[in-house]
């Protein structure tokens, strides 16, 4: 993630198990100290190694560099009596005579002069740079902290989850200034090898934000892939690192520049270019929000890399405002994508309660306890118990921070929700009980009746209304709880159809909107809505269809609806319409669409489960086969559309009169099968003759208009118990003889009752 020399590091925290948060806090402590550390040994140039010797390239203003009159283009010549000609020989000079408060003198060459210079290293500790590394630590410990309470429900966040973590760890890699070669060559090759594992963790999670990609549906092999060429890019570069430190030739050609460019800026356009994609495409405003917030967290970031990597202009700009600019940039991401995780729901989670202020919270209380530690409490313990002491005194202290992180964060939170989100707790748990009690219910009216009531009730309503479109019906499903009178429901269920103003502006904002935001959009529907006494819309949305809207009346208490109370809904709309849809699913698998009725191999399943339960508890059970007479000459006579018509009402009529535990489907093109459990023979042929009579009063018009036509059935029954067969024999035995039954009642006549049993 970060973009940052072979040799600089940025601050950087996760809080996931405890063994990485103690890795984390050892590794930022190991940097204040190399900060300090650096500090007093400090001159303020940069030296370059030439063929000429050692020529100061950079003087910093106001360090003892620059007090001492050094310039840029001096050459080093000796230093403490001692002559050198390389960075490794200056090195050891520094680490024999170096004492902190101690003149180091020496002698510069200078437009072909010989000059002696005398400086006292050592500056001030740059507490700004620390601050800003822990501001860092403390957002990306909170993005990390609050995916990992997701990553058992979500990809996503199990994937944002390790990738903050790899970024936290090799951000807290101190910098390298007072480290010795062994430690800085490892920091090295952990940033490439860790560079290659988010190429590859960005990829995936950008491919699955808002919904994972079209391609990889239908590949889902692919996304190996991603992690195929973030490991070739790490290990590539490793190994370049590895041969240009050890095996090329000196003055040779940068290769490990050339391909560190080329990998991030790859990189850089490839996520960028995923997550445009996924936004483009999102089939709501929601999902589009989410993938744009993600993207601003990464635009600036592949910007960063664009510039610094194309412009030429980027090595010389003060390196202040180089570091700057690379914090702000690091600080976006964590920063948009909570606002992407609390403000659109990237997420699907049941904990909806903010967390802002907890990690807020803490987030201040460690930066200030920390700043007092470096500022206050390290010189006042080094003073009284020395330098060494004093350094492994706070480095304990610090460590006691990072162990006592979590359950500080626990209990802020918990004061948290109580003190200044109760309502919105309590809502919260509501809602849930009202989503998980859909659950329970199979059949779609009841589904939609149940919401109606329960929301109304969780929320202290009027009145509310659900209407959902009931597409194997072509028209809609209405449930309206108590509180709504007759001409009232009526007026709400033509407000709201599939073809009015309202469905139509929630339709295109994809967004719950109150009455009054609507006169926004429609002042006549606004108006009329209002008139009902609705107060509250929520659009229903599965994927890229709008299944219907839950309109909420006025709040009991006279209060208007909160924001937060809003935003709860609006995730909460989530739930219900994928209820609503599980529940289509699962209609359109167990009854068919034009009778409504079980399907053939639903009704067949249905049999053998009360065949075995009759063998079980000894219990008589009873079939009935059920025949249109004469059908396909209706068929052929009036056009199978009027035949469907028969098929629809007929069904409907049996529907009507059979018990909630018998099952009824559809057998075959204009046969029923009816299995009636806990029923003996004359229970069955009584049902069969109030089915018979109620089919045969019924009366259709003619297409021509020319008359009506009556219709009749003929129905077999077979009624027995289990004696000595077994479930599957019994009900193959009960089918054969009502199809046997119905046969003998159509040539016998029709429209009559025979018994097969």
């Amino acid at each position: 993630m970060s973009r940052l020399p072979l040799t600089r590091r940025r601050g950087g925290s996760i809080l996931v198990p405890t063994a990485i948060s103690l890795l984390v806090a050892a590794l930022l402590i190991w940097s204040v100290v190399d900060e300090w550390r650096f500090a007093q040994q400090r001159i303020g140039v940069a030296i370059d190694e030439t063929e000429q010797g050692l020529m100061i390239d950079v003087v910093e203003p106001d360090t003892p560099a620059a007090q001492a009159g050094l310039q840029v283009g001096d050459r080093l010549l000796s230093l403490e009596g001692n002559a050198f000609s390389t960075l490794s020989e200056l090195d050891e000079i520094l680490e024999r005579h170096q004492e902190p408060g101690k003149p180091l003198r020496g002698r510069i060459e200078r437009d072909g002069r010989t000059v002696d210079i005398e400086l006292t290293p050592g500056t001030a500790l740059d507490l700004a740079g620390l601050l800003a590394k822990f501001v860092l630590v403390a957002a990306y410990l909170g993005l990390a902290a609050l995916a990992g309470r997701y990553q058992k429900q979500d990809l996503r966040a199990r994937i944002l989850t390790i990738f903050v973590a790899l970024v936290a760890i090799e951000l807290a890699i101190p910098d390298g200034h007072t480290l010795g070669t062994l430690a800085i060559t490892a920091s090295v090759l952990f940033w490439l090898l860790s560079t290659g594992a988010q190429i590859g963790m960005e990829l995936h999670l950008v491919s699955l934000i808002p919904g994972r990609l079209p391609v990889l549906k239908r590949h889902p092999r692919l996304v190996w892939g991603y992690y195929a060429i973030g490991a070739g890019a790490g290990l590539g570069l490793t190994g370049l690192a590895v041969h240009q430190w050890y095996f090329a030739a000196p003055g040779g050609p940068d290769l490990l520049g050339v391909a560190e460019t080329t990998v991030f800026l790859t990189w850089a356009i490839s996520a960028v270019g995923i997550l445009s994609w996924q936004a483009w495409r999102a089939d709501s405003a929601r999902a589009t929000n989410q993938a744009l917030m993600v993207l601003a967290g990464l635009l600036p970031w592949a910007i960063y890399v664009i510039v610094s990597s194309l412009w030429s202009g980027w090595a010389g700009l003060d390196p202040d405002i180089a570091e700057q600019i690379e914090n702000i940039v690091l600080l976006i991401f964590p920063a948009t994508v909570f606002l992407a995780i609390f403000r659109y729901g990237l997420f699907d989670v049941e904990t909806l309660v903010r967390r802002g202020l907890v990690y807020g919270s803490v987030t201040v209380l460690v930066i200030v306890v920390l700043y007092t530690l470096l500022t206050t409490a390290l010189p006042l313990v080094e003073r009284q118990l020395g330098t060494q002491t004093g350094q492994w005194i706070i480095t304990a202290c610090a460590l006691l921070i990072g162990v006592l992180f979590r359950p500080l964060r626990h209990g802020i939170e918990r004061l948290v929700e109580r003190g200044f989100f109760p309502s919105r707790r309590a809502l919260r748990y509501l809602l849930i009980q009202v989503a998980r009690g859909l659950s329970t219910q199979n059949r779609l009216e009841s589904l939609i009746q149940q919401l109606a009531n329960d929301t109304r009730e969780a929320m202290d309503l009027s009145w509310s209304a659900v209407v959902a479109v009931d597409e194997p019906q072509k028209g809609l499903a209405t449930a309206f709880s108590e509180g709504i009178e007759p001409k009232q429901r009526d007026r709400l269920t033509w407000l709201l159809n599939e073809r009015s103003e309202a469905f139509e502006i929630l339709d295109r904002l994809r967004r719950p909107i109150t009455v009054n935001r609507l006169r926004r959009q429609n002042e006549q529907a606004a108006e009329d809505l209002s008139t009902a006494g609705a107060e509250v819309l929520l659009p229903l949305y599965f994927q890229r269809r709008m299944i219907g809207i839950l309109c909420l009346g006025r709040k009991l208490n006279g209060e208007l609806f909160r924001r937060e109370e809003i935003e709860l809904l609006d995730l909460f709309s989530h739930q219900i319409a994928t209820s609503l849809e599980n529940l289509r699913l699962f209609q359109d698998a167990t009854y068919e669409e034009l009778t409504g009725l079980l399907r053939r191999e639903v009704v067949l399943r249905q049999l053998d489960t009360e065949a075995a339960r009759a063998v079980r508890k000894n219990t008589p059970l009873s079939v009935c086969m059920i025949d249109l007479d004469h059908f396909k000459a209706v068929n052929d006579a009036h056009g199978h559309l009027f035949g469907d018509r028969i098929l629809a009402r007929v069904a409907e009529v049996m529907r009507e009169r059979v018990r909630a535990v018998d099952a009824l489907g559809r057998y075959g093109g204009e046969e029923f099968l009816l299995v009636l459990p806990d029923t003996d023979g004359e229970g069955a042929r009584k049902l069969a003759e109030e089915l018979r009579r109620a089919v045969a009063d019924l009366a259709f018009e003619v297409p021509d208009e020319s008359g009506t036509l009556g219709v009749t059935i003929s129905i077999g029954t077979a009624t027995g118990t289990s004696d000595d067969d077994d479930a599957d024999e019994f009900a193959a035995r009960l089918l054969r003889g009502a199809d046997n039954a119905v046969f003998q009642a159509k040539s016998s006549g029709r429209n009559r009752i025979v018994d097969g049993s």
